[in-house]
Parts: structure tokens; C-alpha cells; sequence
């Protein structure tokens, strides 16, 4: 089994539980074809100055370094120049201590540029160890907020030498990869989408008596939530009977929102569930709406589709790579009386989606062993082992 050490720029911690966790499903994904050690570097602001905490975790073939470090104590320009030099410093650290353990690697696999991807560009100058790069980050698209094009100067340059230098760069949609070819930098690229948790969004008949629309995110300006509840009015004033659970980040301001558009007894906002639970609620739901401004994949449309969810969304990033008049409807981001019709239309003629084949097909695409043994290839390609 070929020996990998994965650098995650994002992944569950201490600080956020749902930062990058769609890595943590490649990764466990991935686990399954090759023995993947991970490291993650981060800084944690409640540590004492220049404290270091250590975490590992192993189950099965994947073993996880969480590295946490605290702040210098000085503040301001130089806080930020001690937090960048402790980062390399820690990574080079960890790797040492890591082949010790282990080996050196056949390969490194660098999950979301920068900033982990340093290490990946120092190993291959000194070690001539190659390394790939999966992409998640949206900021390549010039619409989206923040973005790589007003980033700092030291930021883009370091993140397109990590670029140029992987053996393979691997974004998670085609959108992504022709965006960054287009506007950042001409990579040859493969896609391998995000995978889903099939033990948990599978299959199950709707038992809802009412039409019940779903959209689970964090409810900021990216997924349009204003623009989705504009577009309830306007259905609910069409006289169609519906609900919709916006589930994520209950706030008064969208509370707000539903009374002033006379839809509150139609929408219901609540806080963040656990990940078992968000597949519990599409499988008791009907349509996924989503209206984001901008996209790659986002995993919750996959997931939705594994539960045989149709889906309405904006024709965003990589969106209408996976969503056709057999699965779903699209409509142009910011199109408020759009999204109205579209789900005007799919209240109306729910009864064509096949929902069971629409969750089959998308469990053999997204399943871990489907985009696990998609990984192991490229592995095995490049390092030849």
C-alpha cells in the first residue's frame, strides 16, 4: 500500500469542527486504497505565546497531526510575519518527525493550495518527492468574495509556484479548472469531484404531506439567502402551498426577512445540525433550492443527489456539470423571478423525477470507493508505485 502524506491547508479542528470536512471524507476515502498520514498546521489564539499542541488520531490507514500554535505576543505586521515562519517551521518539524515514524512518501497530496502547499514545493526541490494539488477554494472565480486576484502580492505568487509545481493539479470541478487556466495560471488538470458519505445519504421515500424544499448552508452572502426568501414570496403569493427549512445560521436578520415578505409561517430557519442529521433532513424533504452567487461543486448538492433529492440551483461553477432536466432545474445567479418559476415548475411536475435512479446514479459516481480508488490512480501514475 503506497505511503502518502497528505498537507491540508483546511480540516476539522478544535476552532471550527466543520472546517474542511469535505476533506476529511476524501481523506477518508482515499484511506481505503493507500496509508495517508495528515498533517494540518494552524494557529489557535487562546494558546499562550509561542505554545505548540500536538494531536494525533489514527483509524485505520489514516493517521491525522493537528499542530496548533499560539500567538508571538508582539501584534500587528510582525505577528503576521512570526505566524508565517512558525508555519514553515512547524511543517518542516512535522515531517521530520513524520518519516521517522513512517518513511518518507511515495507522494504528497496537497489539499487546498496554500498554505500547506509550501511544504510540498520544499520537499520536492530537496527530496525531488513529487506532490499533486486538490482545489476546493471558490476565490479563483473573479466574482467571488475574497478572491486570489486581490490577494496579497507574496500570497499569489507563493500559491501559483504551488501550482506550477505540482506533477497534477486537481480541482474539484471543471468550472475550477478551466477558471484557473483562464484567470491565475495554465496547469494541466484532472478532475475528482468531492465523495459523499453513502451510509448516510442514501435513498428513503419522502413521507412529507407538504412539498418541502431544503437548503442547508452557513447563510451568508455567497448562497443568497435574501434572494431565496424573495423568491418564496413570490411563490407563496402564486398561491402554491410549500415549506422550505434553511438550515445552518438562524439569524434575526433573515427572521426578519420572512415577516416582512408575510412567509414566515412558510419558512423555517435553524441553527447548524450535525452532518448524520443534515442527511436525515433531505431524505424527509423534497428539492434541494439552492441560489448561490458562486460555486464549485458544492457537496451538498452531491449529497442531496444521493438521497435522490432533485435539485434547483444557479448555473454556477460546477453546478451544471451534474444537474440536467433529469435531476433538476437551473436558473442564472441573481435571477429572483427565475428561481420563483423554477420552483413553481418543480411543485408542478415532481412526479417525472425518478428519484430512486436519480440517488443510484449518483452513489456510484460519489461513493469512497468510487472517488477513493480515482485517487490511488493518480497515485499510482505519477509515483509509479
Amino acid at each position: 500500500m503506497v505511503n502518502v502524506l497528505w498537507l491540508a491547508s483546511w480540516y476539522p479542528n478544535r476552532m471550527d469542527a466543520s472546517d474542511g470536512d469535505f476533506i476529511e471524507r476524501h481523506a477518508l476515502a482515499v484511506s481505503k486504497f493507500a496509508a495517508i498520514t495528515l498533517l494540518l498546521v494552524i494557529k489557535d489564539g487562546a494558546l499562550k505565546n509561542n505554545a505548540v499542541q500536538i494531536e494525533k488520531t489514527v483509524e485505520q490507514n489514516l493517521t491525522v497531526y493537528k499542530v496548533y500554535y499560539g500567538r508571538s505576543g508582539w501584534g500587528g505586521p510582525l505577528e503576521q510575519l512570526f505566524s508565517f515562519r512558525k508555519y514553515i517551521a512547524l511543517q518542516k518539524q512535522m515531517y521530520q518527525r513524520i518519516v521517522a515514524d513512517t518513511g518518507p512518501p511515495a507522494i504528497v497530496h496537497i489539499q487546498v493550495a496554500m498554505k500547506a502547499g509550501m511544504l510540498g514545493c520544499w520537499l520536492l526541490k530537496k527530496y525531488q518527492i513529487p506532490f499533486i494539488v486538490t482545489e476546493h477554494w471558490t476565490g479563483y472565480y473573479p466574482q467571488s468574495h475574497p478572491n486570489i486576484y486581490n490577494a496579497n502580492p507574496l500570497f499569489k505568487i507563493l500559491n501559483k509556484k504551488i501550482l506550477k509545481n505540482a506533477a497534477l493539479f486537481l480541482p474539484v470541478a471543471d468550472a475550477l479548472g478551466k477558471t484557473v487556466n483562464q484567470h491565475f495560471v495554465a496547469v494541466p488538470y484532472k478532475v475528482i469531484p468531492n465523495t459523499v458519505n453513502t451510509g448516510f445519504f442514501f435513498y428513503q421515500p419522502a413521507v412529507t404531506e407538504k412539498f418541502r424544499f431544503i437548503h442547508p448552508s452557513y447563510l451568508g452572502y455567497q448562497k443568497n439567502p435574501e434572494g431565496i426568501l424573495a423568491a418564496c414570496k413570490m411563490v407563496k403569493e402564486k398561491g402554491y402551498d410549500f415549506e422550505l427549512q434553511m438550515i445552518g445560521n438562524r439569524n434575526e436578520a433573515l427572521v426578519a426577512v420572512t415577516h416582512q415578505h408575510e412567509i414566515h409561517e412558510t419558512v423555517v430557519l435553524e441553527a447548524a445540525v450535525s452532518y448524520p442529521e443534515v442527511a436525515k433532513r433531505m431524505q424527509q424533504s423534497s428539492a434541494l433550492l439552492l441560489f448561490s452567487r458562486f460555486e464549485n461543486l458544492p457537496c451538498v448538492v452531491l449529497e442531496a443527489l444521493c438521497c435522490g433529492l432533485p435539485v434547483i440551483s444557479s448555473r454556477v461553477g460546477g453546478i451544471a456539470e451534474v444537474i440536467s432536466s433529469e435531476n433538476g432545474i437551473l436558473v442564472e445567479s441573481e435571477d429572483i423571478p427565475a428561481l420563483a418559476g423554477a420552483m413553481m415548475q418543480m411543485i408542478d411536475t415532481y412526479r417525472v423525477y425518478n428519484r430512486s435512479a436519480i440517488s443510484a446514479k449518483a452513489t456510484a459516481l460519489y461513493n469512497y470507493d468510487a472517488i477513493g480508488s480515482q485517487y490511488a490512480g493518480v497515485y499510482k501514475y505519477i509515483s509509479g508505485r
